[in-house]
């Protein structure tokens, strides 16, 4: 492995990671200033600030939220990792998405990122 390949791994568990944990603030670490993200199921382009709004909000819509099965595959500019979110609801019930987010990445830090969620689990 690159060095590359381990920071560019390292970044995505950390992202990950934090996200499991509510974690915004290490969320945000791994995020660059100007940092955009774009969601297939919505459409839409959301800045930084929105995107972390979406991680503090959602740390309460579940009671687990958890990202199992990463395969990641990196590049120069940044990874792309397939995997499957496992949710638990306050219910106690259970979900599965398949899902896949492609980061881009500068200086450490991710600039981009666009997430596909299997969109027919929303119907």
């Amino acid at each position: 492995m690159t060095s590359t390949d381990t920071e560019h791994r390292a970044l995505c568990h950390a992202l990950f990671d934090a996200i499991e944990q509510g974690d915004v603030a290490a969320v945000e670490r791994c995020y660059a200033p100007g940092m955009t993200m774009w969601w297939n199921v919505s459409g839409k382009e959301l800045t930084r600030d929105d995107s972390l709004a979406a991680v503090r909000d959602g740390a309460g819509l579940h009671r687990r939220r958890t990202y199992d099965d990463r395969r990641i595959s990196t590049f120069d500019d940044g990874f792309l990792v397939q995997y499957t979110l496992g949710v638990v609801g306050h219910d106690g019930s259970r979900r599965s998405l398949w899902a896949c987010l492609l980061a881009t990445v500068h200086d450490g830090r991710i600039v981009r990122l666009d997430e596909y969620l299997d969109s027919g689990r929303f119907r």
